[in-house]
């Protein structure tokens, strides 16, 4: 039986869209850019947390896991 932490997670082991919630976020041609497919909004993965202005590498930020700020939790995409 899989654990509740990662039931209530997504059971596609997707990164949740910011915008509707939907675990369809895929990437598009352009590097750190990605594209819900569920409502079509566009993001940026950047490097400074909108939320408290901590920077983080990109580098560190490539799996769909790390899309959260290290210190707030907050989410590092911003729609374009």
């Amino acid at each position: 039986m899989p654990d509740s932490t990662e039931s209530s997670r997504s059971p596609l082991k997707r990164a949740p869209c910011p915008n509707c919630g939907e675990p369809w976020l895929r990437p598009t041609q352009l590097p750190g850019r990605l594209r819900c497919v569920n409502c079509l909004t566009r993001f940026e993965l950047v490097s400074q947390c909108p939320n408290c202005g901590e920077h983080q590498t990109i580098l560190r930020m490539s799996n769909t896991e790390d899309m959260q700020c290290q210190s707030c939790g907050a989410s590092m995409l911003r729609a374009t």
